[in-house]
């Protein structure tokens, strides 16, 4: 999408009643209206979350500054296991300099570490969590996805760097001791429960697309139980001068609700714990006052 058509999504957003905007891969920073679709996304009342590799972070933070809200940093290794993994020489070190320049910004955004556990990083979330402590920022353990739902069911990409089940259940039980122990894990121990106890993670209702439009770069607005086709496309609607609000009424969308009850290909906590969030469920009613004090 150009500059004017990102614009016209988050203004429309912002009227819509969205609460936020997640910014991410690829990788966001390679854009080079960033900063602007930012402002204007903080204008239109959105809470901006970035989400990076953070290879860039250094070169373009004065242009972001003060126009970020939340930045998640990808960290799945530590030191040059971390290079390895992502394909980029001196990232961790790139990393640990930036965030070391953030010590003591005003305008330091909340710092999030998301770490995808596979079989190409086993045992390193206690190295990952160690590091997330001293940057002060929040954890968010992750099993890697491996597919995605289609029109034709669930298509499986990734099939060979998935943790085994017992693998995910150990992950998931060392997890909730280093939350115990004191780690900045933000996954909730009933997250944590569910992955130890069912690591299918298949007993949970989605409500994720009540609260949720994942839009492509392309503009297009996804099905998240049919990822081959589009609900809508945002250049279209925008073209046609209808607002972002028109998706809603969309027969398609609908089915959408009704099916995505019935799905659980989604795997991670930010789907399940929204979806908990969505029918109320206390736990996470305590996590959001958890997260508004700190």
């Amino acid at each position: 999408m150009d500059t004017e058509t990102v614009r016209w999504l988050y203004l429309e957003a912002g009227r819509a009643g969205f609460a936020q905007v997640v910014v991410w891969g690829g990788e966001p920073l390679m854009r080079d209206d960033l900063p602007e679709v930012l402002r204007v996304a903080r204008g239109a009342g959105l809470f901006t979350t970035l989400i990076s590799n953070g290879w860039l972070l250094e070169a373009r933070w004065p242009e972001l500054r003060g126009r970020v809200d939340a930045l998640i940093l990808s960290l799945d290794e530590v030191g040059p296991a971390h290079d390895r993994l992502r394909g980029l020489p001196g990232l961790f070190e790139r990393l640990e300099a930036f965030v070391d320049g953030l010590r003591g910004d005003p305008l330091r955004p909340t710092l999030l570490v998301n770490a995808v556990l596979s079989r190409e990083n086993r045992g390193a979330l206690p190295r990952v969590a160690e590091v997330a402590r001293r940057w002060g920022a929040g954890l968010y353990v992750c099993p890697m996805e491996t597919g995605e739902m289609t029109s034709s069911g669930f298509a499986s990409l990734l099939p060979d760097e998935a943790l085994a089940p017992d693998e995910l259940r150990e992950a998931a039980r060392e997890a909730r001791r280093l939350k115990d122990a004191g780690f900045p894990i933000l996954d909730t121990h009933a997250y944590l429960d569910l992955v130890a106890r069912d690591p299918g993670i298949t007993g949970y209702t989605c409500r994720a697309p009540h609260a949720v439009l994942t839009v492509q770069p392309d503009g297009v607005i996804r099905d998240c139980v049919r990822r081959d086709q589009m609900l809508a496309d945002v250049r279209q609607l925008r073209a046609a001068r209808l607002g972002l609000d028109a998706v809603f009424s969309l027969p398609r969308y609908r089915r959408m609700l009704s099916e995505a009850a019935a799905c659980a290909a989604c795997n991670n906590p930010d789907v399940v714990e929204l979806s908990w969030l969505w029918d109320l469920r206390p736990v996470m009613l305590r996590k959001v006052l958890q997260l508004t004090a700190r």
